[in-house]
């Protein structure tokens, strides 16, 4: 991007020093023409010197027409190279402009990615977190078929059942945790191709930019309601984007807000459970030990589900942090709509400038022509 910028500078002060040349090489021009006819007139001879004096007057007239068109010429040549100057700064500029705004976006795609990136680490920590449950959960299962083979009161039996579901319904309510979390993921790699599809709609207003400001050049005066039907255009779309994205980072805080809400749900339901386990606990605690076990197991879990529950509001803290980022972005983005307004204004400025300009130069060249029949 920098080598681009460095050769649109190169090209344009390349462009500034041949209308330099143009405008020395025309003022040399004009004065090696007077200073020629100036000479003319010094190598007269003296055998027609009363001939002189008599058409003095009218050679002096014609002397004063030749300068005046003289003059005509070189200001009709110098404000042409100060109208290629112009319209080689406002090139110049717009490709500035645009190389600014694709670097933004490139930026804001490159931000993008490492989130997603983020988000892919979260999810297989939370994949690694749940296959641990499993696998804890598959040995509680042995532990207490093992167990259930020795015993033979109904009651206990049925007891150990009940936490067995319980424990089930807890795995099951983590893996749904875990396919929120990848559907989370999915919104965000989403809006990194929403993302990818605004650096090229950016790099699309580059090339219309460019075509606008080379189309000026030839026909700035009749393309000048065209280009601002596609400013108008630019501005549009970039108010639709805007608005989409708006949308959907509401849309991503009202997933987060509602996960939030399902965990705190699932922390009352789980110590409802826990408290259920410790009754029965303490009825079967006189028949047998193992009870105790279980109950510190159950204990351990509950702290893990706090931990968890204790997780889930940092990521929806972070979620909220993102949300108030992309809305500070939001906002700087409608302040570049504004400078883009702006800049319009200061192109139609100079665009309407160009056109007095243009009409000077009809005007001189039209005043120029009687003269030149007259000479």
């Amino acid at each position: 991007m920098e080598k681009q910028v460095a050769q649109g500078e190169e090209e344009d002060h390349h462009i500034y020093a041949d209308v330099s040349m143009d405008a020395g090489n025309e003022v040399e021009a004009a004065q090696s023409a007077e200073n020629q006819r100036k000479g003319g007139t010094e190598d007269i001879t003296p055998a027609y010197s009363d001939a002189n004096a008599r058409i003095e007057p009218s050679i002096n007239t014609l002397n004063d027409e030749e300068d005046a068109s003289d003059d005509d010429e070189f200001a009709v040549r110098f404000s042409a190279a100060q109208l290629k100057a112009k319209i080689a700064q406002a090139k110049y500029e717009a490709k500035l402009a645009a190389d600014v705004e694709l670097l933004e976006a490139k930026k804001q795609l490159v931000e993008r990615r490492y989130e997603v990136v983020d988000r892919e680490r979260e999810r297989d920590r939370a994949s690694a977190q749940c296959k641990a449950l499993q696998t804890r959960l598959d040995a509680v299962l042995q532990e207490h078929k093992q167990t259930l083979c020795g015993m033979r009161e109904d009651l206990q039996l049925e007891k150990l059942l009940v936490s067995l579901d319980v424990e089930k319904a807890t795995l099951k309510k983590l893996q749904e945790a875990f396919e929120k979390q990848q559907q989370t993921l999915t919104l965000a790699q989403e809006r990194v191709e929403e993302l990818d599809v605004q650096v090229a709609n950016y790099q699309k207003t580059e090339t219309v930019m460019a075509q606008s400001v080379s189309h000026l050049q030839h026909r700035f005066t009749s393309k000048d309601q065209q280009r601002a039907a596609s400013v108008k255009q630019i501005q549009r779309e970039l108010m639709e984007q805007h608005e989409l994205e708006v949308k959907a980072l509401r849309e991503e805080l009202a997933i987060a807000r509602s996960t939030e809400q399902m965990a705190q749900g699932q922390l009352q339901e789980l110590q409802k459970e826990l408290q259920t386990l410790r009754d029965s606990a303490q009825q079967a605690l006189a028949s047998q030990e193992s009870v105790v076990t279980r109950e510190h197991e159950l204990q351990a879990k509950i702290s893990q589900l706090e931990a968890e529950k204790a997780m889930l509001q940092s990521k929806a803290e972070q979620v909220q942090k993102a949300d108030s980022q992309l809305r500070s972005q939001v906002h700087a983005q409608s302040e570049e709509i504004v400078a883009l307004r702006q800049e319009k204004e200061t192109l139609q400025r100079d665009n309407k400038n160009l056109g007095d300009i243009a009409s000077d130069l009809v005007q001189m060249a039209d005043k120029k022509r009687p003269r030149l029949s007259l000479g």
